[in-house]
């Protein structure tokens, strides 16, 4: 009788520790769940654009851009310590440094991507937080040309297109409590052929642009709710 009495409180009491740290655990993950706000700014560097179309069929024409800068927002909701999944919107703005043909270019390429996200976490034991993931919508996509002549044509005006868009990106975060943190991020931006309407000296046409990529660095803000 003593040694099953021994025995099994021995075993009641590796099952209150056993369910202490069961709890400590769904508390802890309860505590990395739900609805966050992140925003970022930083330099997007965009990657130089064939010309597919100039008023008709164009080929050996090329685009080239100044840096420029992102301003990222996004809203979304964290599933557990590992996973969320989040909306994001912002602007990225870069000033056409060059047209092919064109020596005095005065004009811009803005973009404003709609991109639903999923977002991996690899969470340590401090306060880094490091992450990855990948994003898809679509980019609404703004030329404005106050003044550029290519291949001899005056142009100017401006027109939006809606393509297709895709991201990839990683960075981290460090959280110095548990409702704000700060960071770093990366992200490539890759979207499809926008085109364009523009007015010149002899009437008007398209303007078609090759796919965009963008890279782009930001320094990044978060806040739990």
């Amino acid at each position: 009788m003593q040694k099953h009495s021994s025995y099994t409180r021995w075993l009641g009491l590796w099952s209150l520790a056993l369910l202490a740290s069961v709890n400590s655990v769904r508390s802890a993950e309860m505590g990395d769940t739900g609805i966050y706000f992140r925003g970022g700014i930083g330099p997007a560097l965009a990657h130089e654009t064939d010309v597919k179309e100039f008023l008709g069929p164009s080929s050996g024409l090329k685009v080239k851009y100044d840096p420029g800068v992102r301003v990222s927002v996004a809203g979304g909701y964290q599933f557990c310590r590992y996973f969320s999944a989040e909306l994001e919107t912002g602007v990225i703005y870069n000033s056409i440094k060059s047209i092919t043909t064109s020596p005095d270019t005065d004009a811009s390429l803005g973009q404003v991507p709609m991109m639903c996200n999923a977002v991996f976490y690899f969470p340590f034991e401090s306060r880094f937080v490091p992450y990855c993931g990948l994003g898809g919508g679509g980019v609404s996509s703004v030329l404005d040309i106050n003044h550029a002549t290519v291949q001899g044509v005056p142009l100017h005006g401006d027109d939006a297109d809606v393509v297709w868009a895709a991201q990839g990106f990683a960075g981290f975060r460090y959280e110095f409590s548990d409702r704000m943190g700060v960071g770093f991020g990366y992200r490539f931006l890759a979207t499809g052929e926008p085109r364009w309407d523009v007015i010149s000296a002899g009437g008007s046409g398209g303007i078609g642009f090759e796919r965009a990529r963008t890279h782009s660095f930001l320094a990044e803000f978060t806040l739990k709710f």
